[in-house]
């Protein structure tokens, strides 16, 4: 069990995705990167400097009332644990793990919402949400930057908009971020199809954790690949057409494979079903790709028992961090798998195959 500080503990009492009954959409996210004039970039900063800033954006953050009763928790007093759940929790490819002295974390009892300070740039807006509602997520975290902007300056340029420490990340310097499940799409070998006639240059498209080539519990990460020469509106706007082209085709694909009985797919969820249901132990991405594919399954009504709003909680919760900080007690890391498969077997106790 994972030894929780203000930080950690904060999260755990909410999951935003707790009430997400969405079969496609599973979460989005908006991130804002921002810099503080007069100041050197993180990299090029002694501790001193480092501390200095924190000192000015916390002090700053607790004022504002649009967060609901912020935190801030320092990167040293953090387990890697605590440090792994945040990423978790937040969908986020950054490595929080890396996060030392000099660095920060805000969070707000929303369980939404995170700046992090002093990582690659001074600061990182981030709002997650799990309901599709991409705008009310980004009027939300813009009401934040802005009155943060009203006592702090950024850095910008009239030419390049938001000064970023990665440059390919200048002028809105937001990235919007959608994670949709896609096992109808992928278990049929008509994704790389699918994306390739919608998607562009304009896009970057990834598994879970952010590598373009592994695929975790069948989810595809859409993002906006550029910041400069567009507004955020343009960006949003783009994303959320993809992003509904991408649903389109895949209840289009749903909708053919469960008028057809399709042999293939009733066997590969009864195989889901028999890992999730007999495992005495069980790791985290074989958990998420069976669980994807049972959900698939309550969808087709071939699997009862159990609703789409539990399965994406279970989802969520069986990764590894937010498993040991759900832990009631203490056990070795090596059991990990094991205490996985117990608390699967207890979340679907009342499933049952129908075919």
């Amino acid at each position: 069990m994972a030894k929780k500080n203000s930080c950690t503990d904060l999260l755990a009492k909410k999951n935003p995705w707790q009430d997400s009954d969405n079969k496609i959409w599973l979460a989005s996210s908006i991130t804002l990167f921002r810099n503080l004039e007069k100041f050197n970039f993180p990299g090029k900063l002694n501790s001193e400097k480092r501390n200095t800033i924190i000192d000015l954006i916390s002090k700053e953050l607790l004022k504002i009332k649009d967060l609901n009763s912020p935190v801030i928790t320092r990167a040293e007093e953090m387990t890697p644990i605590d440090k792994e759940f945040l990423m978790e929790h937040f969908l986020s490819t950054e490595v929080f793990q890396q996060a030392h002295a000099g660095e920060a974390f805000c969070l707000d009892s929303s369980a939404t919402f995170m700046a992090s300070i002093n990582m690659l740039d001074h600061l990182h807006f981030t709002l997650i949400e799990y309901h599709g509602e991409l705008e009310n997520a980004w009027n939300n975290l813009i009401k934040v930057e802005t009155k943060l902007g009203k006592t702090i300056q950024y850095a910008f340029s009239p030419r390049y908009g938001f000064l970023t420490a990665d440059a390919t990340n200048c002028g809105t310097a937001m990235k919007v971020a959608v994670f949709l499940q896609l096992p109808a799409l992928i278990h049929s070998e008509k994704i790389d199809e699918i994306l390739q006639q919608h998607t562009n240059e304009n896009f970057e498209i990834t598994g879970l954790h952010g590598s373009p080539t592994e695929i975790v519990g069948d989810i595809i990460k859409i993002q906006n690949n550029y910041t400069l020469g567009l507004t955020e509106e343009n960006n949003i706007s783009a994303v959320r057409n993809l992003t509904t082209k991408l649903m389109l085709e895949e209840n289009s694909v749903r909708s053919h494979t469960k008028q057809n009985e399709s042999a293939d797919m009733k066997d590969r969820v009864s195989r889901a079903y028999g890992i999730l249901m007999h495992s005495y132990q069980i790791e985290a991405i074989e958990a998420l790709n069976a669980l994807s594919l049972i959900k698939l399954g309550v969808d087709f009504n071939w699997i009862e028992g159990v609703s789409i709003k539990e399965l994406n909680e279970l989802f969520f919760n069986c990764r590894r961090a937010h498993l040991l900080c759900q832990a009631k007690e203490e056990f070795p890391q090596e059991k990990l798998p094991h205490q996985r498969a117990e608390f699967i077997h207890n979340a679907l106790k009342k499933v049952k195959l129908k075919i």
